[in-house]
C-alpha cells in the first residue's frame, strides 16, 4: 500500500533533457509522452505535484535545475491557473538554470463542456504536449544522442 504525503510532490520519471510539470490526468499524459520520446533519444522527467496546496516548490525546481528547460501541463485555463504560479515558481527559484522560458500547455479558454467529445476537444492531448517539447527542445538546439531521431535547427 503507498500513501502519498499531502505537499510533496512525486518525480512519477527520471529524466535529463526536459521536465514536463503536472498533475492529475495531465500527470498521465506526460508520462504516455515520455515513454513516445524515449524511443526518440529525449529523456523527459515527470515531476507528478500530487497536492496544489502546499505546493512542493523544491522539487519542481530541483527538477527544472537538472534539466534546464520545463513545460507545464494542466487541464486548466491558460490564464490564471496552478501553471502562472508553477512559472512563477521557476522564475525565483531556477531562473539561472533555464536554457529557455518555461512553456505552458493548458486547456482551450472555453468552458468545460460536459459532452465527453467536447470535453476531450477542450483539453489538451499528448499532440499538443509533443509539439510544445518540440518547439522548446528546438529553440535550444537540443540533439539527442541517437542520431537523426529529431531534426534539429543548425543555424
Amino acid at each position: 500500500e503507498h500513501v502519498a504525503e499531502i505537499g510533496k510532490a512525486a518525480v512519477a520519471r527520471e529524466g535529463s533533457d526536459l521536465t514536463v510539470i503536472a498533475y492529475s490526468r495531465a500527470t498521465t499524459v506526460a508520462l504516455q509522452v515520455a515513454r513516445q520520446l524515449a524511443d526518440e533519444g529525449i529523456s523527459i522527467e515527470v515531476v507528478d505535484l500530487c497536492s496544489l496546496r502546499p505546493l512542493d516548490r523544491e522539487t519542481v525546481c530541483a527538477s527544472v535545475r537538472k534539466t534546464s528547460r520545463a513545460v507545464v501541463l494542466e487541464d486548466d485555463w491558460l490564464s490564471y491557473g496552478v501553471g502562472a504560479e508553477i512559472s512563477a515558481t521557476l522564475m525565483e527559484g531556477a531562473f539561472d538554470y533555464l536554457d529557455a522560458p518555461v512553456r505552458r500547455v493548458a486547456a482551450a479558454e472555453v468552458p468545460l463542456p460536459y459532452a465527453k467529445p467536447l470535453e476531450l476537444a477542450a483539453l489538451p492531448d499528448a499532440n499538443d504536449l509533443i509539439k510544445v517539447i518540440r518547439e522548446l527542445l528546438d529553440a535550444t538546439r537540443f540533439s539527442p544522442q541517437a542520431t537523426g531521431a529529431i531534426a534539429t535547427d543548425t543555424r
